[in-house]
């Protein structure tokens, strides 16, 4: 990996993988974007002309330039294309996208009135299946049934883990229900691009923290989100109300 100063070729915009896949799709011909997984909550870093951002204001995003002090950005190696560590989602060799076409794709995909109707998450279900592995009276489940158990396990976390990032999207960024469930979220992926060791001990651990992870969001999802008022009067992070 290298470590490189913006402002010399380029510039990048940083943004949440959510947002940032959504945006994708409203460009016809993406440049280069590389991902960060590291993060609570993955980032995707778009590769932009540089001196291109002076005036950048685009919500849940943030310009990384080197204008008003110096930036740098750690590269993925070039044929990096999946975990571990920083990746390439969009090859460098796409090039550069720009800054108008970035803006329009984010403030279409910001804008964009849900026309998806909501998804009714069936919790109950998702715990009885977590339970198997977690839960008070769970036994060692046979070698036979574990992968059928996993694959339930992992379709229930693609469908909690973007369900809690559209409602944290809602809140503050500093709104400690945002933090916790970006927490939540980055160990549920992290757990779901874990490959176990081909040995029954360790399929059953990673099958466990699958159930976790499961377990963790489905209280998430049945939480209520606080209102406007009561995320206004929680203390910030970092701020003691006297």
């Amino acid at each position: 990996m290298r470590i490189v100063q913006t402002g010399m070729r380029w510039d990048v915009v940083k943004m949440c993988r959510s947002l940032g896949l959504q945006a994708i799709e409203h460009i016809e011909q993406p440049g280069a974007v590389a991902v960060d997984p590291h993060s609570p909550e993955p980032m995707l870093y778009f590769f932009v002309p540089a001196g291109t951002l002076a005036n950048w204001n685009v919500p849940d995003t943030t310009a990384l330039n080197s204008t008003e002090c110096t930036t740098h950005v750690v590269l993925p190696p070039g044929y990096r294309e999946a975990p571990p560590g920083p990746y390439w989602l969009l090859s460098p060799s796409c090039g550069l996208t720009p800054i108008a076409t970035l803006r329009r794709a984010l403030e279409m995909t910001l804008h964009r009135p849900d026309t998806h109707p909501p998804i009714r998450i069936d919790t109950a279900a998702m715990r009885a299946d977590a339970a198997q592995l977690i839960g008070d009276d769970a036994e060692l489940p046979e070698s036979t049934v574990l992968p059928q158990l996993v694959q339930r396990l992992r379709g229930h976390l693609m469908v909690l883990v973007p369900h809690a990032e559209d409602r944290m999207r809602s809140l503050a960024r500093t709104a400690e229900p945002r933090l916790v469930a970006q927490a939540t979220v980055g160990e549920a992926r992290r757990r779901l691009d874990a490959v176990p060791d081909l040995t029954f001990i360790s399929e059953i651990k990673h099958a466990q923290a699958l159930a976790r992870s499961v377990e963790t969001l489905c209280r998430h999802a049945e939480t209520p989100m606080p209102t406007v008022a009561q995320e206004r009067s929680a203390p910030e992070v970092g701020v003691v109300q006297q």
